[in-house]
Parts: C-alpha cells; structure tokens; sequence
C-alpha cells in the first residue's frame, strides 16, 4: 500500500481523501434524514400538497400546513400535487 501512496503525488492524496471525506458526510447525513423525501405537507389554505423539502414552503410550522406521511393520504384527502415540487 505504501509503494502505491507513494506513487501519487501530495496534492492528488489530499484530494482523495476529500473526497472520500465529503462522499463519507453525505451517506451519513442521507442515513440520518431518511424521511424527508417521502413527508409531505399539504395546504389547507391552498388545497395543494408539498414535499416537505419545497422551496416554495416558508413557514412548515404555520397552523394551516398538516403532515402526512404518503402521498395517496394527502389525495385521499382531496389536496392536489404542487407544480414546484411535483410530489
């Protein structure tokens, strides 16, 4: 392993290991936040349901957003997908 390290140069290995670094960060972060891709918030002013994730939510703690957890609840319930974030 050594003879191959030494092979490369300095600058190459410290890239690598950002890399490695930053790919490492982002799996941990994905397997701490599983459910944001899949929560939804819908409307009830608007009638529209939301990724949690929208960019178009500013405020998901207001008192006239509810949660739901599938997207087939949130239209069992009569709210209509967002055009932004197309849930």
């Amino acid at each position: 392993m050594d003879v191959i390290l030494s092979a490369i140069p300095e600058r190459r290995i410290h890239m690598i290991k950002k890399i490695a670094l930053a790919t490492l960060a982002a799996v941990a972060f994905s397997a701490a936040t599983p459910a944001l891709a899949t929560d939804y918030l819908a409307n009830t002013k608007s009638g529209k349901f939301h990724y949690a994730t929208c960019r178009t939510i500013k405020y998901p703690d207001a008192p006239h957003f509810v949660h739901y957890s599938s997207r087939e609840a949130a239209i069992a319930d009569g709210y209509t997908s967002c055009g932004v974030c197309r849930p």
